[in-house]
């Protein structure tokens, strides 16, 4: 049993990178003040915890960090009986790469529409991630042939990291790409069955905010038009 720390979160619940830290603090079961950060209208007080102004933040027994992956492998660390990441250093690379790989082929490309919404962005969009959801069912069963986690039946920071990103990305295809329906997930069985688990995962449903509110903060931040989905 890890010994009882003073946490404080510095969360924005439209943030993925936030996401990130707040299902690894509910996996843990960790006590902790939340404090909420209004991305727009920054507090000024704030530049003394995160001098980047950015969330997440993390104040454990007086020591802050920043940085979504820094934060939930800190956390993992400090609760290694909730064994979010493994012992084993294959396994542990094998996460990081994952995490790296859907990073720079999925929500990279994701970024891109956001920013630069149109419809030649969005048939790169399609074109990059039914790609990068290719490769990722690859690196599935790399791990495992059954799922419904990164390891199999093993939750570990791979899901927690992956989860907060692949749920906005399809929201985005849902109502900014024509309700797109990747046919990379379609057709991989394993890749599937990841998607809904690590989506339906308790820690996840209870850190996200609902569809509507993300539509709107999407609408505010990347200034898209409204969603195509009624």
């Amino acid at each position: 049993m890890s010994a009882e720390r003073k946490i404080v979160f510095y969360n924005f619940p439209g943030c993925p990178y936030a996401q990130r830290a707040a299902i690894t603090l509910n996996e843990t079961g960790a006590k902790f003040e939340e404090v909420y950060i209004d991305l727009a209208n920054k507090p000024e007080w704030y530049h003394k915890v995160n001098p980047e102004l950015k969330v997440p933040a993390i104040t454990i027994d007086g020591k802050t960090f920043a940085e979504s992956l820094v934060i939930i492998e800190l956390l993992s660390d400090l609760y290694p009986e909730k064994r979010l990441l493994p012992s084993d250093p294959f396994k542990r690379a094998s996460i990081r790469f994952a995490i790296e790989y859907f990073a720079t082929k999925i929500s990279s490309p994701w970024y891109k529409v956001l920013f630069n919404y149109g419809d030649e962005t969005k048939e790169g969009f399609i074109k990059e991630t039914e790609a990068g959801f290719t490769r990722l069912g690859e690196l599935l069963r790399e791990q495992s042939e059954t799922g419904p986690y990164f390891l199999g039946e093993e939750y570990s920071l791979a899901d927690v990291a992956i989860a907060p990103f692949l749920g906005r990305v399809l929201l985005t295809f849902k109502h900014w790409v024509g309700d797109y329906k990747h046919k990379a997930i379609q057709n991989d069985k394993r890749l599937e069955a990841f998607v809904e688990g690590i989506l339906s995962r308790p820690s996840f449903k209870e850190t996200i905010k609902s569809e509507e509110y993300l539509i709107e903060h999407f609408q505010a931040r990347f200034k898209l038009p409204p969603s195509g989905i009624n």
